[in-house]
C-alpha cells in the first residue's frame, strides 16, 4: 500500500502476527472475551537503552544486553578519568621542563666531546643548538 505522509511517499508493508486463542479470559456485561497470544515474539539481536519517565530500562538479547551495560559501566569510570588522581602523576609542564632539561644537557655533553676532538663545524652547529634550546 502506497502512501503519503508530509510530502514524502513511502510503501506500507503491514506485519502479519500469528496468534493463538487461549479461550475465554472473562466476561464484560454478558459478553464473554477470548485471550490472543502471539506465537512469536520478535527480538531484535541489538540492544538498546531506552527511557520511560526517566527510567532507564534495556531491551534487546540478553547477551547484548550485558554487554551494553559493561561497556555503559566502563565508559562512565574512564569517562570521568580526568578528575582521577595519580599519587605518582608528573604534571604536563614539569614533565616538558625535564625533557627540555634533559636535551640541554646531552647537547652541552657533545659540545664537550667536539671541543676535545677540535671539530670546529660541529661546534658551531651544537652552539646553534644549545642557543634555540635556551630561548
Amino acid at each position: 500500500m502506497k502512501l503519503i505522509y508530509r510530502g514524502i511517499k513511502y510503501e506500507h508493508a503491514p506485519v502479519t502476527v500469528e496468534v493463538t486463542t487461549a479461550g475465554v479470559c472473562g466476561k464484560y456485561r454478558g459478553a464473554e472475551w477470548k485471550c490472543h497470544y502471539s506465537q512469536y515474539t520478535p527480538v531484535t539481536d541489538n540492544a538498546v537503552e531506552l527511557k520511560y519517565r526517566g527510567a532507564s530500562y534495556y531491551s534487546g538479547n540478553r547477551k547484548k544486553v550485558e554487554e551494553l551495560k559493561k561497556r555503559k559501566k566502563l565508559n562512565f569510570i574512564f569517562g570521568n578519568s580526568e578528575k582521577i588522581s595519580f599519587r605518582n602523576q608528573v604534571s604536563k609542564d614539569r614533565l616538558s621542563t625535564t625533557h627540555q632539561q634533559n636535551l640541554l644537557r646531552d647537547v652541552k655533553r657533545r659540545l664537550e666531546v667536539a671541543k676535545q676532538k677540535g671539530d670546529e663545524n660541529l661546534i658551531r652547529i651544537l652552539q646553534d643548538e644549545v642557543n634555540q634550546l635556551c630561548s
